[in-house]
């Protein structure tokens, strides 16, 4: 029966007026709604890159904690799944380790579901090898197999090698296919859930750079034909607050994120690793309605989730597809009182500090271009690209950055737009002026490092003026208790655009013995400008901190790192060698062996870990393999084989010598360090090793950040010594930075 228009407005008046009183403005039905709990009909975890690690507890705690935090937002499983990488490198002990948790924590009356990783394969063995350890440890049927799970159908693939974009068969595409067909025929329409380790090339976040290549189009159009397919895969580490971590065009793709880590494209500012995002841990929870599939999204590190959570509407129609590629066409936007801010005592000779409020848009801002013009010139001198730290939680509300690269005394417009995810650019931009410093401490260096009793050594002082007016200032110099100074301060004046070097003798008294530091201080018209500190050594066999190489370093070649910034050589001091291995593959330039370079230089090529070298200061010596992997990836071809040697030094026979020195190491995989002593009589000694043995120096872990103390015995008939420290066996793997080497009776 037809209602009349009169008592239909007179029901919407009441329920109008209801309304009026509850709070929040929600009506009686909806409020009583929202209090219905939804049972799901089918509730699994995903989860991905997990790299259980035989030389860090780190992994196994996070896996844990992600078990934990899984169990308490899912209760019922009703499957669980791994998209592969569940190990670092397929070591037996690697599985158990993971086994030993997951099944722990793991819910009895849920599917357990794994694929293989490229990660899983490097262990060296076979891929047939590799493979069948795979399957005992987890104790699947195949690498690729098919599953039912309250009548869902599951898919899982996994890549037939260890290559890093990953295989997938011709035949295993197409027992893809007769599987999907079977699905569609038992339950048409439903939603098929297909698991993979690598993305599909073009699809989620991250596919670009990360995505399988091979065969990718018959894996892509085998999959386009069912458009009620969601596929999961991880491998790229990409955080899921970006919203291209979902997409839809022919089918659903879900990148999973990582529990071990987090990780971003190249090219910002912050480098793929940002801070704070090795402490990142992420995954999902998939819950399937009678017409939708929600997917949420898990924050392990904060125990939250970490944005609203995506939902797959089904039976799929591709025409009704939400997450799609072109489906943000909204700018970012500043408010208008918004502004740009230089914070001038952050300001440096070829950088200017910074800071601004952050954009708004619908979705999410992920960076922001940065362009600095000269305003003498009319040239862009910067121009770089910045993460809005979108992954972080909470994300902070402004922001700060270096704008490096720029000329000395030199002023500068900054310019600042927001760029959201799908690339679309603010309207409005941020702007304001600075001036660079002009004047420079250059370089600071002894010479010689090493002297004896009551010998006399110089501190030679470089300053610049890259101003065209002149100035002045004064140097001051601070030695420790023993030493005596010619003056403790210096002045100067600089010309413009001149360059001069000041010289100070330092002598210790006869009783000092051992290593010291000496600071220098350089002003500007009584404001400081910079200090750097030099190492003395005083009555040793060998003493060298690398610091008289100051003035031989060079700007980037292949790093993306400012030309302005002068950081590395591989020119060593006088009387020490580097000799690379005949077999070692070209790599990235800067890092091709032993490479001498700043710390802040080195954390600039990546993070890691690698400015946690705090015993390090000035020049350090550095081997990393990791980085030298990055071009041309030389490892897989070949393997990082360099030795760093010292003069000889004069020995004699049966003496007991003390070797010192400042070491930061990371431990992966088959790579090895050592420091042998090499003698004139053909004898040789290793000093210490370092690999992935627990009866190593570094009982198979990392060393970060020691001193290293060991005894050297020469030989009876020993007149001569050589001390060599070598990085071999190693392909994408970590590094080994020392710094201050010590040698004594």
């Amino acid at each position: 029966m037809k209602q009349s228009k009169k008592l239909t407005l007179m029901i919407t008046a009441v329920t109008l007026s209801l309304t009026c009183f509850l709070p929040n403005a929600i009506a009686a039905s909806e409020k009583s709604d929202s209090n219905k709990k939804r049972q799901p009909e089918l509730v699994f975890p995903v989860i991905s890159d997990v790299h259980i690690d035989n030389s860090s507890a780190t992994d196994m705690d996070k896996f844990k904690t992600a078990m934990d935090q899984l169990n308490e937002a899912a209760p019922k499983q009703d499957a669980f799944v791994v998209v592969g990488d569940l190990t670092d490198y397929g070591y037996e002990s690697e599985y158990d380790n993971f086994f030993s948790i997951y099944n722990e924590k793991k819910q009895d009356h849920a599917v357990s579901m794994f694929t293989m990783g490229n990660h899983d394969y490097w262990n060296g063995l076979s891929v047939q090898d590799a493979q069948k350890r795979f399957l005992e440890k987890t104790g699947m049927d195949s690498i690729y197999y098919h599953k039912r799970v309250k009548g869902y159908h599951f898919i899982a693939l996994s890549p037939e090698n260890g290559t890093t974009h990953g295989l997938y068969t011709v035949e295993q595409i197409n027992w893809l296919g007769e599987k999907l067909k079977q699905a569609q025929t038992d339950k048409p329409g439903h939603p098929i859930f297909v698991f993979l380790h690598q993305h599909i090339k073009d699809t989620v976040y991250g596919s670009d750079d990360w995505g399988t290549q091979e065969n990718v189009k018959l894996l892509y159009d085998t999959l386009k034909k069912y458009p009620q397919v969601i596929t999961f895969s991880g491998h790229s580490h990409y955080p899921l607050e970006d919203p291209r971590s979902i997409h839809q065009k022919d089918f659903t793709s879900v990148g999973t994120s990582s529990v071990s880590y987090i990780e971003l494209e190249k090219g910002k500012l912050q480098g793929i690793h940002p801070p704070g995002t090795r402490e990142l841990s992420q995954g999902l929870v998939v819950e399937v309605y009678n017409n939708e599939v929600i997917i949420n999204k898990h924050d392990f590190h904060q125990n939250k989730l970490t944005s609203k959570p995506w939902k797959v509407k089904y039976p799929a129609n591709t025409r009704k597809f939400k997450y799609i590629e072109n489906r943000d066409d909204k700018q970012p936007k500043f408010k208008q009182h918004d502004k740009l801010s230089i914070i001038e005592k952050e300001s440096q000779l070829r950088s200017l500090t910074v800071q601004f409020p952050q954009a708004k848009d619908n979705l999410n801002v992920h960076s922001y271009r940065i362009k600095a013009k000269n305003l003498k010139t009319g040239e862009i001198d910067a121009d770089f690209k910045a993460f809005s730290d979108f992954y972080l939680d909470p994300i902070p509300k402004t922001l700060k950055f270096p704008v490096e690269g720029l000329k000395p005394g030199t002023a500068y417009e900054i310019e600042v737009q927001a760029i959201d995810s799908f690339n679309n650019t603010s309207k409005k931009t941020l702007k304001a002026v600075g001036r660079t410093k002009a004047v420079e401490l250059v370089s600071a260096a002894v010479n010689p490092s090493l002297v004896q009793h009551g010998e006399t050594t110089s501190v030679n002082v470089k300053m610049k003026n890259y101003g065209t007016n002149k100035t002045e200032g004064k140097i001051n110099l601070d030695t420790p208790n023993g030493w005596e100074l010619e003056k403790n301060e210096i002045t100067y004046e600089l010309n413009g655009n001149q360059e001069k070097t000041l010289s100070v003798k330092a002598t210790p008294n006869k009783e000092l013995s051992g290593q010291f530091e000496l600071t220098v201080t350089a002003y500007e018209q009584d404001q400081p400008i910079g200090s750097k500190k030099v190492q003395v050594f005083v009555d040793m066999l060998l003493g060298q901190s690398f610091d008289q190489l100051q003035s031989s370093l060079k700007p980037a070649v292949d790093e993306n790192i400012p030309s302005s910034i002068l950081g590395w050589t591989q020119t060593p001091p006088s009387g020490w060698n580097i000799t690379n291995s005949s077999n070692m593959p070209q790599g990235t330039t800067e890092w091709q062996g032993w490479s001498f370079t700043t710390k802040d230089f080195w954390s600039k090529a990546d993070g890691q870990n690698r400015g946690d070298f705090n015993l390090g200061q000035g020049v350090i010596a550095v081997a990393d393999p990791d980085e030298w992997d990055d071009t041309g990836s030389p490892a897989s071809t070949g393997l990082f084989d360099s030795t760093l040697t010292s003069p000889k030094i004069e020995v004699k026979g049966g003496q007991d010598l003390n070797l010192g020195f400042a070491s930061h190491y990371k431990q992966e995989g088959a790579q090895t360090a050592e420091v042998t002593a090499t003698f004139d009589n053909g004898e040789k000694q290793q000093v210490l090793i370092y690999n992935g043995n627990s009866a190593s120096d570094n009982a198979g872990g990392h060393v970060l950040n020691k001193c290293e103390m060991k005894k050297i015995r020469v030989p009876d008939n020993a007149k001569t010594m050589q001390l060599n420290w070598r990085m071999y066996n190693a392909g994408n793997n970590w590094y080994w930075a020392v710094d201050d080497i010590r040698l004594d009776d």
